[in-house]
């Protein structure tokens, strides 16, 4: 088959990273991949990721429409990052495709967007989710602001979905919305994943020399969902680990944020370790000289956690908040940290797993061999050929409503196409939609 993949390319893009594997599996079982990386403007020069295919830029219209017209199937990557995947929106617009949806939450994507499309904007918002749910999206209140006002009332999930001739997602929480916004087919396939494993030992143990500090570590860019506050709070109000552990975060972080925690750490005699962006053998290495690690989200808003795979492969004892993606990840696995009792439930997970060695272990193997069996590429390849054979079978009726819908738009008619039985039984000729 003949399969353009519109992705971000950048070398730091971990959606980018997955998509290599998955267009190198792809090439090696003999399909034909091109890629379109679909960054901003200013980074379509950046290092890319191997992909083992052809990479054009998504501003080359006439190279980008040629591969398109030649393909059996286009699927675009999409995620709440504009700067990533702007080259995405504009060419789903106009040439429908598989989307693989890797957040449950695409505000900051729409608002962004929207910022160069405002009365187009306006219009789908209305249109989703009602006239009271234009005015966050036209101002611009602080993130977290923004999140809490828009995340359960309007995702703007329904606004790339309705776009797509199929979705493939990570996992199943907030898939209701997916379900009612894309008339073609729905799948959850488990995430791929890109990164070397470290050399950790089995079920992710550390073995120190007698004295030495319990390490906790929070991989990823630091902000408020982290819940990297929580986890300090319930260090400094535990008397056993309080003088006995080092709280350390590896990834992206504000300076004001970086002051802040360290603030908040002196007030609670916590040691906590700011290390900032690192490359990934530093990163590594720091997975590897890590005890246990925080992948606490609190709200969840992400299909799938690339964090948390890394730590699971590592064979890494992992707390997790019990929301969202994680909650569908066994228990045998990771321990789940109650979002409305968190400070204390961190507290009691991280004295247990301080305290017993062999449950931590345990644990930590019992992960490593759920993840190393789930997040596989050639899982994630066969489902993905899979939807591509639903979606060509499904494509001429989604097409066809889509073009009849347009005209009736035009005739200014105001009503669903799709539950017209005149309009819908001729088109029973090329088969179920469903």
């Amino acid at each position: 088959m003949k399969l353009v993949i519109f992705t971000p390319a950048k070398k730091v893009s971990s959606i980018g990273g997955c998509c290599a594997l998955v267009s190198q599996e792809l090439v090696a079982q003999g399909h034909e991949v091109t890629i379109v990386r679909t960054e901003i403007e200013g980074l379509l020069k950046s290092e890319t990721h191997h992909f083992g295919a052809p990479v054009l830029p998504w501003t080359r219209t006439h190279q980008v429409t040629r591969v398109a017209e030649d393909a059996d199937v286009l699927i675009y990557q999409i995620g709440d990052n504009y700067d990533f995947h702007k080259g995405g929106l504009e060419w789903l617009a106009a040439l429908p495709g598989i989307v693989i949806l890797h957040d449950f939450f695409l505000g900051h994507l729409f608002r962004a967007w929207s910022d160069s499309n405002r009365a187009r904007g306006v219009e789908i918002v209305r249109a989703w989710y009602g006239e009271e749910m234009v005015k966050p999206f036209l101002t611009h209140s602080a993130p977290e602001t923004f999140i809490e006002e828009t995340k359960d009332r309007a995702p703007m999930i329904e606004w790339v979905c309705a776009m797509a001739h199929a979705v493939i997602t990570h996992s199943s929480w907030g898939c209701e919305r997916v379900v009612n916004s894309c008339a073609g087919p729905v799948r959850v396939v488990p995430l791929t994943y890109n990164k070397n494993l470290g050399s950790s030992l089995p079920g992710g143990m550390v073995y120190r020399p007698p004295g030495e500090k319990f390490a906790i570590l929070t991989i990823g860019h630091v902000n408020a969902n982290k819940r990297v506050e929580s986890v300090i709070r319930a260090l400094g109000t535990s008397p056993l680990l309080g003088g006995h552990s080092r709280y350390r975060l590896v990834g992206a972080i504000k300076p004001e944020t970086a002051t802040a925690l360290t603030r908040l750490a002196k007030e609670n005699g916590v040691d906590l370790v700011v290390s900032g962006e690192v490359d990934d053998g530093a990163l590594l290495r720091a997975i590897e000289e890590s005890d246990v690690i925080s992948c606490l989200r609190l709200p969840s808003l992400e299909a799938a956690s690339g964090s948390l795979v890394e730590a699971l492969l590592n064979g890494k004892p992992t707390i997790v908040t019990d929301t969202g993606f994680y909650r569908d990840i066994p228990s045998s696995c990771v321990m789940k940290i109650r979002p409305d009792n968190e400070v204390a439930d961190i507290r009691s997970a991280l004295e247990v797993l301080f305290s017993d060695p062999a449950q931590r272990e345990a644990m930590a193997a019992e992960g490593q061999r759920w993840a190393l069996q789930t997040f596989t590429t050639d899982n994630y390849v066969r489902e993905l050929i899979g939807t591509v054979r639903d979606t060509m079978k499904t494509k001429p009726v989604l097409n066809a409503v889509m073009y009849f819908s347009r005209v009736l738009a035009h005739w200014s008619a105001d009503y669903d196409a799709t539950s017209n039985e005149a309009i819908m039984e001729p088109l029973t000729i090329f088969g179920s939609s469903s």
